[in-house]
């Protein structure tokens, strides 16, 4: 954390109290080999972004972590500098000394704390006298649970969700019956299989294109008010079939004027052939026969009248064929009249079943992105649990962390190329109203032991009962790799500094990590003859002394 932003009481700080980089009062002061004063946490982020120069102006010698070290004389005199509270401008009334800042911080009700719904979405930062108002009224992620189905819900999202809650209680618009959730309310106005008494039906003229539906009480007023529209709908229904009963009528007539073209055509033939019949007759009459020659030319003539007797008497059969088919050609047409109607109808019939299908279709559509909905639902809170539970069977409560890190090779890659430069433990307790805690690891080191030794560290984490809790936390933390083969383990312990903000009540989620960057060199996690990684799995146990709590 960087310096104290502070008023002091006395007026300006001394030039030697203040931080080189951040400018504010020293927290934790080290010195560099140079003789110039960092905060811890600006003297680290100094070396790991600025290349290690120092920042004060006209220096720029490179500062190197095992350089630098404790100021402890000016420590003391900073600890005992009379100030105001951080928050005096926005009223607190507060007054001491930088040793007893951090204490009153932690209860100062003008302090400026995150949300504890941040992990939800929530970026506000109120007064610490402000959040139970905040949490009960104001935040807009607050846990909400649905009063129909008990689903927990953002309260910004609770609007909608009601909106859509399956579970809801609703009114039937139709039969105004209550008592039914929404779901209950679609299977009630189930088009097919609904019970509701005011079921709403489809108008007498949907086969000719109507869409309203209504109840059975309101049809005879929905024929009143929609006389214009519906003489439309049969203008337009009328109008098709009398184009098609155009086309078929004029198909029938131009089938019929060939057939009387050709009748006509046939009698003409006949009557052209009387014609000659008559013709010949008349000429045979005013002749008179001569001899044998002429009884020669009778036989003739009589032989043709009787050739075109013959044909006459086929064009006759021809013509009562002809009448024949053509009173076919009517039945047929007739037939084919009745088919187009019968297939209209069908055709109608057809478009009303798939009307139907189409509605039964959406509504179960809309009955299964409920359900989705609800899946997904269930499966978020199924998900909660499990890690909830999965929390809770790996949390200690006597101040023992027993922490397994499998996949060793992996994660210490990871740490060398910089990927995942560190992770936490599982968090463990000093007792089921105590200390919340965790630990922290670089496989790769960090600071001093950066490349050459593994570093762990303890971290205090913000709990439910730390107002409960004495502070700063005093009780010695032993840490220990455990030997696979139970030859030697690697122990080490230290007991808290009360100064150090590591060790006060946590403010924010975790306070920053303390404990041994140099707790075991890499090289003797190789050594053959202990087991500290067997099988790609490394264990950890840290060990907070509880004995005096």
């Amino acid at each position: 954390m960087p310096g104290y932003s502070v008023k002091l009481q006395g007026g300006r700080a001394d030039p030697k109290y203040l931080c080189t980089s951040c400018g504010l009062l020293l927290r934790e002061p080290k010195q560099t080999p140079c003789g110039h004063r960092y905060c811890q946490s600006c003297v680290e982020e100094l070396t790991r972004s600025w290349g290690g120069k120092c920042k004060a102006r006209s220096c720029g010698e490179v500062v190197q972590t095992q350089d630098v070290y404790p100021d402890k004389a000016i420590e003391r005199e900073i600890l005992i500098l009379a100030i105001f509270c951080s928050n005096v401008d926005d009223g607190c009334k507060w007054e001491g000394v930088v040793r007893h800042l951090m204490e009153h911080l932690a209860e100062c009700d003008y302090e400026k704390i995150t949300c504890i719904n941040a992990g939800q979405g929530c970026v506000a930062t109120i007064c610490r006298k402000n959040l139970a108002n905040h949490l009960q009224s104001d935040c807009d992620y607050r846990p909400v649970t649905c009063q129909w189905c008990e689903e927990t819900t953002p309260h910004k999202d609770m609007k909608a969700h009601k909106r859509t809650c399956p579970s809801a209680p609703v009114q039937c618009d139709w039969c105004s019956k209550k008592g039914l959730t929404r779901a209950q309310l679609q299977e009630h106005q189930h088009p097919e299989t609904g019970n509701c008494p005011n079921m709403k039906i489809a108008c007498s003229f949907e086969l000719l294109g109507c869409k309203e539906r209504m109840e059975k009480r309101q049809l005879t007023e929905h024929l009143k008010k929609t006389v214009q529209p519906h003489l439309s709908l049969t203008n337009t229904y009328v109008v098709c079939l009398a184009t098609n009963f155009e086309q078929h009528r004029q198909k029938e007539e131009e089938a019929r004027e060939n057939m009387r073209i050709l009748i006509l055509q046939l009698e003409k033939g006949i009557k052209d052939v009387d014609a000659k019949i008559v013709e010949i007759e008349g000429k045979l009459s005013s002749e008179q026969p001569q001899g044998a020659a002429s009884s020669g030319g009778n036989k003739t003539l009589e032989n043709r009248i009787e050739q075109e007797r013959t044909k006459v008497e086929e064009l006759r059969r021809k013509i009562a064929a002809w009448e024949t088919r053509v009173g076919t050609f009517e039945g047929i047409v007739a037939v084919l009249n009745r088919e187009i109607e019968k297939c209209s109808s069908q055709m109608e019939a057809y478009e009303r079943q798939r009307r139907q299908d189409r509605e039964i279709i959406e509504t179960l559509e809309r009955k299964v992105r409920s359900l989705e909905r609800i899946i997904a639902l269930k499966d978020v809170a199924l998900a909660e649990q499990d890690l909830r539970i999965q929390t809770l069977e790996l949390t200690s409560y006597d101040g023992i962390l027993t922490w397994k890190i499998p996949d060793f090779t992996r994660k210490r890659h990871d740490a060398i190329t910089g990927k995942t430069a560190s992770f936490y433990s599982p968090c463990f307790f000093t007792s089921r109203t105590g200390y919340k805690m965790c630990a922290r690891i670089y496989l790769n080191g960090d600071g001093m032991g950066k490349g050459t030794h593994v570093s762990l560290f303890f971290v205090l984490m913000r709990g439910h009962y730390d107002g409960l809790l004495r502070w700063p936390f005093r009780q010695k933390v032993s840490f220990m790799l455990v030997d696979q083969n139970n030859r030697e383990n690697v122990t080490d312990a230290f007991r808290p500094d009360p100064t150090s903000s590591s060790f006060q009540r946590p403010t924010s989620d975790m306070n920053i990590a303390s404990g041994c960057p140099l707790f075991v060199p890499l090289s003797q996690l190789e050594s053959s003859s202990h087991g500290y990684v067997r099988d790609d799995t490394m264990f950890i146990r840290v060990i907070v002394d509880t004995s005096d709590l």
